[in-house]
């Protein structure tokens, strides 16, 4: 059966995945972009944005920090975010015309599901990515999405609430935790009621860079 990852996931050093007042203007809460300093200058990265595409400039790291960033992406079949991971509208859909935060060609490239409490019917984008829209709950979104993923491991996205949600559920297999040289003093909390070492997790590697602590965390 294939695998459920948490993928390149940051943290602050007291603890906070997102900053406090998420909406439009600070979709990672404010002082959230903070957290993912290590992860803009990879070549991943770059190569992922349509208005940063790599031109070959010696800017776009390769290192450390972009090996954890690119195996966010390898044996991927399938993602699950949070409404709040897919943008900042709230309640009932209505007429949004809101695609999510990137453009017509998200960085996917594979069919997302993702949680809301309210119907949706599914946007197909550019570049292979469908968003879904999932009403039933975790274990629906999973069902899916390992259906679809057609034995390739799925990415729990985030935000820090799903992911919660999945692990107390004993649903996640594997976490990279990227623990940025932050501090946020407020904000949402990623392992908030969630007792890691009951749960069965253990820390597989630990590997330090000039950005970040990579953390990579296992179910045995």
């Amino acid at each position: 059966m294939s695998n459920v990852r948490v993928e390149s996931f940051s943290i602050s050093l007291d603890g906070y995945g997102a900053g406090p007042g998420q909406d439009i203007d600070h979709p990672l809460g404010v002082g959230g972009s903070e957290l993912h300093q290590w992860f803009y200058p990879t070549k991943t990265f770059q190569s992922m944005h349509n208005e940063m595409q790599d031109d070959g400039s010696e800017e776009d790291e390769t290192g450390v920090d972009n090996d954890f960033a690119a195996r966010g992406f390898n044996n991927i079949g399938a993602w699950i975010m949070g409404r709040n991971m897919f943008g900042p509208v709230r309640g009932p859909w209505g007429d949004t015309d809101w695609k999510g935060w990137w453009g017509e060609n998200p960085p996917y490239h594979v069919p997302v599901y993702v949680l809301t409490h309210y119907e949706r019917s599914s946007i197909e984008m550019e570049g292979g990515t469908t968003f879904h829209f999932v009403t039933g709950g975790i274990h629906e979104a999973l069902e899916r999405a390992r259906e679809a993923a057609n034995e390739k491991d799925v990415r729990i996205g985030g935000g820090p609430d799903t992911i919660r949600q999945y692990l107390r559920a004993g649903l996640i297999d594997e976490l990279h935790i990227a623990v940025a040289p932050v501090i946020l003093g407020n904000g949402e909390r990623l392992f908030k009621g969630v007792n890691l070492k009951e749960a069965g997790y253990r820390c597989v590697q630990f590997t330090a860079s000039e950005n970040a602590t990579h953390v990579v965390l296992r179910r045995q």
